[in-house]
């Protein structure tokens, strides 16, 4: 007779042992599934943070921060010296920002001509992802610290100039050589436009853009008459000159 095998030697599980043990290969694998379906979600949460353009958290500022000279003490762009102060958080990229210069540049010049408003213009960048990795937003905002820092009587004429060639979301945006251009026919000195391409500023462009967003923040354009958050209309001519002139009285 042979031997019997190992398998035949095992002995038969008791029903109670049995069911004991299907129970606990149940319980593995429904707990295997759940392991496999909670790493798909949280795959899922992690993908849509990163492609979502409502979420994205601006790049964290990476090099030293050098800081163009002429700035308020709070690091704001300030042109005028009237009573009411009006504050600008803008991305050159954002449509809504363009939208809101066509509305209210003409009247913003009026109101610092007649030395009605204190103009701070504070430049973040947070949509670099939607020029095609060219980061437009981050290198408009460069040349503007650029021109503040050698060429500060040609701020607004530059700053308009920006807007009135805005490249769309989603396009390369302007090149460097182009933003030159723009800022020569704005009457930036040549020596000025020259240092464009040096990036000197990214990194303080960076390091405003955390600080907007960690002062509250959360798009463009967002405007402030004398602190307090403008809530008006800001595509409509006249929105904005109504609440500043009741700031000023």
């Amino acid at each position: 007779m042979p031997a019997p095998t190992k398998q035949a030697r095992r002995p038969l599980p008791r029903p109670a042992a049995a069911r004991r043990q299907r129970s606990r290969y149940r319980l593995a694998r429904w707990v295997g599934v759940l392991v496999v379906v909670g790493l798909l979600v949280v795959i899922a949460v992690v993908a849509v943070r990163s492609s979502s353009g409502d979420s994205a958290a601006p790049a964290p500022a990476s090099g030293p921060v050098v800081a163009p000279g002429h700035l308020t003490p709070s690091g704001s762009i300030s042109l005028g010296t009237g009573q009411v102060t009006v504050a600008v958080y803008f991305d050159y990229l954002c449509p809504a920002c363009g939208a809101f210069e066509a509305a209210n540049e003409d009247e913003l010049e009026r109101l610092l001509d007649a030395g009605v408003i204190t103009l701070e213009l504070r430049p973040i960048a947070f949509l670099d992802r939607l020029s095609e990795g060219t980061r437009y937003s981050t290198r408009a905002a460069n040349a503007l610290a650029t021109v503040v820092d050698g060429a500060p009587e040609q701020v607004w004429a530059f700053h308009a100039a920006l807007y009135a060639n805005q490249p769309a979301e989603g396009t390369e945006g302007l090149t460097d050589e182009q933003i030159a251009t723009i800022a020569t026919e704005a009457g930036v000195p040549p020596a000025v436009t020259a240092r464009f391409e040096d990036a000197r500023f990214e990194a303080w462009t960076a390091e405003r853009t955390e600080r907007a967003f960690a002062d509250g923040v959360q798009g463009t354009p967002t405007i402030l008459v004398d602190d307090q958050l403008f809530e008006g209309d800001p595509y409509t001519a006249g929105s904005l000159t109504t609440a500043i002139e009741a700031a000023g009285r």
